[in-house]
């Protein structure tokens, strides 16, 4: 009996016995890249922001009249802080349709090391994505149109002190955002696993799962109001950020549900999002 025909054999057995694993494709998603937060006073904004402890990268203006500042950190996270004085394109209608609504974020971005994959992938999934300026994202009239693909955006104009906050943040870990099954659908094609979500006390913001990535998290909360609903930063030390905060008058909320032992500062104070402060996840280094 040749080693073939046993090897044939034994495939035949374990698939009628049911016992072949499936393999989920790896998972071309790393994590998360940056959320812009539309704000309607940048220069308020920015101060609240330093308020808070961040470092702010100044930014600059844009053709269509976009203004931003950044919130960066060293793995290439990012918060963006952005404002659109008038409405004269696509991109500024859709900023300025959310400052009249309330301010906070519109899109999210998911963070890969290899876009053609990523833009095989979901066109295979018989998804319509477009390219531009080294992102992927959504039509307009597609449920995931909040959601876009990118590279993470390093330049060499990133000093150190921007990467000096106060608080002690080191990076952008975890969101919360809008479920949808197309929303599932991408990150499921894409290698995502799920696994049922944490319990969480934080005022509308309950998920029902979390999409795990090699370095972070995706809450999906059903019928949320809004696209981004919250974002985890982690820290060197809680300590520092109460601290901060405390000396800047901020009242912020401690809690150990959402899977960690977290400050919260609210969306009152935070222009629009919910922000957890947490110490570091060995956890999640480890699977980098």
């Amino acid at each position: 009996m040749t080693m073939r025909f046993i090897l044939t054999l034994a495939f035949f057995v374990c698939a009628a016995s049911g016992e072949i694993a499936v393999r989920s494709p790896a998972p071309l998603v790393r994590g998360l890249d940056h959320i812009p937060v539309v704000v309607s006073d940048l220069q308020k904004a920015e101060a609240d922001f330093r308020a808070m402890g961040f470092a702010i990268k100044p930014g600059r203006s844009h053709a269509d009249g976009i203004l931003n500042a950044h919130i960066k950190f060293a793995d290439g996270t990012e918060i963006e802080l952005i404002t659109a004085p008038a409405a004269v394109d696509e991109l500024t209608t859709e900023y300025r349709a959310k400052m009249a609504d309330g301010e906070g974020p519109v899109y999210f971005g998911l963070y890969s090391t290899d876009q053609a994959a990523v833009q095989a992938r979901l066109r295979a999934l018989h998804f319509s994505v477009q390219g531009k300026d080294g992102l992927f994202t959504f039509p307009r009239a597609s449920p995931l149109h909040s959601l876009f693909f990118g590279t993470r955006n390093k330049t060499p104009s990133d000093l150190p002190q921007y990467f000096a906050h106060k608080n002690g943040a080191v990076r952008l870990s975890a969101l919360w955002v809008r479920d949808d099954p197309e929303l599932r659908r991408v990150l499921g094609g894409l290698g995502v696993s799920f696994v049922p979500a944490e319990s969480c006390d934080i005022p509308g913001i309950t998920p029902t799962l979390r999409a795990t990535l090699p370095e972070g998290d995706l809450y999906l909360v059903p019928s949320a109001k809004a696209n981004v609903l919250a974002a985890r930063l982690e820290v060197q030390h809680l300590a520092d950020v109460e601290a901060v905060l405390r000396a800047n008058g901020i009242q912020a909320k401690n809690d150990a549900t959402c899977g960690e032992n977290g400050v919260w500062v609210p969306p009152s104070r935070a222009h629009g999002i919910w922000l957890e402060f947490v110490g570091p996840r060995p956890s999640l280094r480890s699977r980098n």
